[in-house]
């Protein structure tokens, strides 16, 4: 056996930052270096732009990267299936804007919520089904549905923003410990998302039909109810996070969730979690989801203009995706 080959196992989803070779040298895991990254961002803040990491900036901008987490770990979920659900900016605007209907007119937070994460949960099957059963390309059918939601939503408020109840609003803006709720909240979706993927059955099935849905069909495992499932755990964490965003801005509108798609869907690739399926760790992408909006208020303080961000933004998935394939590419040769 190679004395190069790894004997020591990772932990991925707890986020063990090394493993030990045969050798006696440690290296990064394959989800472990983003925990690194982000350190050296906040020190490279800490030099470069020092009002960043100040208390006020930092529980300023942690409640916006406690709801981007929650969007990645929705869409954690559906790549590890080989997904991609771009219904995410019309899901989080549509849940926004129904726990405002429903809490005006139900006077109730608990009922108001529920409701709205009930509707967006099935348009999450319905999704599902459109691309497990009926074999449309996720792509397609996410898009599509993202923009039957938009006009869903535009219909609802007539292209104006709602006002969020006063409860709603309350209970976005708590903290608990000094830290705001939606952070909280963040790694409760983690942490539960987690433990079923890597520490139950129902997890290794998962992950079993996402490696290969043909072998796992082979084996006995219904891998329609998992690509479907997939889709309803991605919905509910984006109409979580969509009424967490209207709460927290104090209005819901068809716009609000136009920042969480493409951050939420490079906050995954940052993380490590690949397209091809199967493998992935929601925790890597939480802290991913920290490190892009610690990036986003450095570059913002920097002084640069929103072009230089989305720059910023691109490099980061492009450095991302070459830090986590030079290994391979330096073994192969």
């Amino acid at each position: 056996m190679n004395m190069n080959i790894a004997v020591a196992s990772i932990d991925k989803d707890m986020g063990t930052l090394h493993k030990r070779t045969q050798s006696g040298r440690w290296s990064l895991g394959e989800f472990s270096w983003i925990w690194v990254a982000t350190a050296g961002l906040f020190l490279l803040s800490a030099i470069v732009a020092p009002g960043t990491v100040t208390k006020g900036s930092l529980f300023a901008m942690l409640p916006f990267a406690g709801i981007l987490a929650i969007v990645a770990t929705g869409q954690t979920v559906v790549i590890q299936q080989r997904g991609l659900d771009m219904s995410s900016a019309g899901m989080v605007s549509l849940a926004g804007v129904l726990a405002a209907i429903f809490g005006y007119r139900s006077d109730s937070m608990v009922l108001s919520v529920l409701a709205a994460t009930g509707i967006c949960a099935f348009i999450g099957v319905i999704n599902g089904v459109l691309i497990a059963r009926a074999h449309i390309t996720p792509l397609v059918a996410t898009l599509a549905m993202n923009a039957a939601l938009i006009g869903v939503v535009r219909d609802l408020t007539g292209n104006a923003p709602v006002s969020m109840p006063e409860n709603i609003q309350e209970f976005s803006h708590a903290d608990l410990g000094g830290l705001p709720y939606s952070l909280w909240l963040a790694v409760l979706f983690i942490f539960i998302v987690a433990i079923v993927t890597r520490r139950t059955v129902l997890g290794r099935r998962f992950v079993a039909v996402g490696v290969n849905p043909r072998t796992s069909i082979a084996a006995g495992i219904n891998a329609l109810r998992y690509q479907i499932g997939a889709y309803l755990v991605s919905a509910v964490c984006f109409a979580v996070a969509g009424i967490l965003l209207a709460g927290y801005i104090g209005n819901a509108s068809h716009t609000a969730g136009n920042d969480y798609l493409l951050p939420a869907i490079a906050a995954v690739v940052v993380g490590g979690t690949p397209f091809t399926g199967g493998r992935g760790s929601v925790v890597a992408s939480g802290v991913a989801a920290l490190f892009m909006a610690q990036l986003s208020q450095m570059v913002l303080a920097l002084g640069a203009g929103s072009a230089v961000q989305l720059l910023v933004q691109a490099a980061a998935i492009l450095l991302a995706t070459t830090i986590r394939l030079a290994p391979a590419l330096i073994h192969s040769r």
